[in-house]
């Protein structure tokens, strides 16, 4: 007989959204609100495709004026606003990978699952910028360009060892040489994929005590290793890569918590206040996670209307991917000319038309492997 690592409890250990309905009855909680969504809130879709697009209206000032002064602006007023996106991105994806994790049941069903999403767009992503993009904007003969060892060294990217530039590509641009600046996230989403399964093999899913035990830990843990190599929580620009860790871990933790933990809104605006207090210092940025991670599920938990738009695929990712370089080859096309507002109102309607493409001809079709995959499952979840 085949052989299969269960990560999930006992059934009459189940706490799983179906599991929770009577213990949710008595009090609005994240799981009773799930259960009276059916499962389809539309708030974390309408939560993805938002906050995609705002890290694209924050990098078109960037990429307008230089890294420089968008890591100045970001001591602004509207910097409280930008820095809670990527950690909401992150706290996001830790409460819904949570969900698939669990209806997975084995680490290698979840782990197949993860590369299937994120490996076919990410490689596509960089084999155009390098084989399209790059060869039309450089700087360089085609010669040179494509027997360069930085041209080869671009690829690397697809498994995520970052690098960021193509031969004599972008080089007069306010934010020099870098294709895509929104890979750097890359490395962390992997760690985050890898750190969930070895946290689950060591009893992150047996109970409620133990996971939020362990993300005590995982938190000094990273507090400890940034503080011996000197490295700050709050880098100019944003949070050390390190916290989004800790927040999918904390998504991952209010997953755990969901039929205990209250869904109120009151309790959503404290939390909210917290963390945009606790966001911006060093010395507090490592207790933010918890308060962003509710705040993501409070809004995603959200049920407006749904568009055709919306119903129509998940373009989040595509954005995240192909925003970047558009950015930059906008900026590189208009040159002296450009501004943020430029930037944005032409590189967001092409980016989106990117997305559409990454979905409907790259990450739906491989999705559809998904069913293949799931025949590895012990036994079907309901």
């Amino acid at each position: 007989m085949k052989h299969e690592l269960v990560i999930w409890p006992p059934p009459e250990q189940d706490d799983s959204f179906h599991g929770a309905t009577e213990r949710a009855s008595a009090a609005k909680t994240v799981s009773s609100r799930w259960i009276e969504l059916k499962g389809r809130p539309s708030g974390f879709d309408y939560m993805r495709i938002c906050l995609a697009a705002s890290v694209l209206l924050w990098h078109s000032y960037g990429f307008s004026y230089g890294i420089a002064a968008a890591e100045k602006s970001w001591r602004t007023p509207a910097g409280l606003i930008l820095e809670v996106i990527l950690p909401m991105f992150f706290c996001l994806s830790g409460f819904l990978v949570s969900g698939s994790l669990e209806r997975c049941r084995d680490l290698r069903t979840f782990l197949a699952l993860r590369a299937i999403r994120i490996c076919p767009a990410l490689c596509v992503e960089v084999f155009i910028s390098a084989l399209v993009l790059g060869a039309i904007v450089t700087s360089v003969s085609l010669t040179e360009y494509f027997t360069s060892r930085q041209f080869f060294s671009y690829f690397m990217n697809t498994i995520g060892w970052i690098h960021y530039f193509l031969p004599g590509v972008f080089l007069d641009n306010p934010t020099q040489r870098i294709v895509n600046l929104s890979l750097w996230t890359v490395p962390y989403e992997l760690e985050c994929y890898i750190v969930l399964p070895v946290l689950v093999l060591i009893g992150f899913m047996r109970s409620r005590a133990i996971s939020l035990a362990m993300f005590v830990a995982c938190t000094i843990l990273v507090m400890g290793l940034l503080h011996l190599s000197g490295e700050s929580g709050t880098p100019p620009g944003g949070v050390h890569g390190r916290v989004l860790l800790l927040c999918f871990l904390a998504g991952a933790v209010i997953f755990r918590y969901r039929d205990l933990l209250p869904y109120h809104g009151a309790l959503a605006l404290a939390a909210a206040a917290l963390a945009i207090a606790t966001l911006r210092y060093d010395y507090s940025v490592f207790l933010a996670p918890i308060f962003v991670a509710y705040v993501t599920v409070y809004l995603g938990l959200q049920n407006p209307r749904r568009t055709l738009f919306i119903d129509s695929g998940d373009y989040s990712y595509g954005v995240y991917l192909y925003a970047a370089p558009i950015q930059q080859t906008v900026t590189w096309a208009f040159g002296p000319a450009n501004n943020w507002a430029l930037n944005a109102a032409v590189a967001l309607p092409a980016t989106v038309l990117f997305a559409l493409f990454s979905w409907h001809a790259v990450e739906k079709p491989f999705l559809g492997v998904k069913r293949y995959v799931m025949r590895q499952r012990r036994d079907p979840v309901a």
